[in-house]
């Protein structure tokens, strides 16, 4: 019996229990990580996730770009009225998944320092209600799209925007609703981007860690 306890704590010694917890996520971001989450929102989120698939079948619908203010982990994002600031507690909370999908590029240190300072400078301008390109007004995905800059070309890529189910190949009523409301037209088939496209990027590792 002593035997099998001495071989417990030599064990033990060898495998502290600290060993077996997983970093917190706090301690595994970096500034300029791309944050992707789902927010359920009814019938105009679930569109959005059958016309815009992503390649890991994860249900992207939203996204924002990690940067720290003092100890203070912040998410630049467009969401609600305008781009701002929130910090990632609030972020975090918005779904109920256990895990934090992270998109994380290789960028040298003067093009991350201008990505973060290009996304800030946004902050403060209205939210894209219509998805048009080109105006002042910016949605999630156009805003890292923007702020993505790489010797003053974008490092993603525009494609024809669809508000049309792969299925059916009708638009769906959802959208048909939303435009009507706005008064305005469905931008069907101008160039966009969304979540989805950022994450299927080639150059974008996808990382998956636990919220806790």
């Amino acid at each position: 019996m002593k035997r099998i306890v001495s071989l417990v704590f030599l064990l033990l010694a060898f495998f502290p229990s600290n060993a077996r917890k997983p970093k917190p996520l706090t301690a595994q971001l970096r500034k300029g990580d791309i944050l992707f989450q789902y927010i359920p929102c009814g019938d105009l989120c679930k569109a959005i996730v059958e016309t815009t698939p992503c390649q890991s079948a994860h249900p992207f619908n939203h996204c924002g770009i990690l940067d720290k203010t003092g100890n203070q982990w912040m998410v630049i994002e467009a969401i609600g009225k305008n781009v701002h600031a929130t910090p990632l507690k609030k972020f975090l909370l918005r779904d109920t998944s256990k895990q934090q999908f992270v998109g994380r590029l290789k960028l040298s240190k003067p093009t991350l320092t201008a990505v973060l300072k290009k996304a800030e400078s946004f902050e403060g301008r209205p939210y894209d209600d219509n998805f048009l390109p080109g105006d002042s007004a910016l949605y999630c995905s156009e805003l890292v799209y923007e702020s993505f800059l790489e010797r003053g070309q974008h490092l993603f890529s525009l494609q024809p925007m669809t508000f049309k189910s792969p299925k059916t190949h009708e638009t769906y009523p959802a959208w048909t609703e939303y435009y009507k409301e706005l008064g305005t037209s469905i931008p069907e088939g101008l160039p966009g981007i969304n979540p989805c496209a950022i994450a299927n990027d080639g150059r974008v590792k996808v990382i998956v860690m636990g919220k806790d």
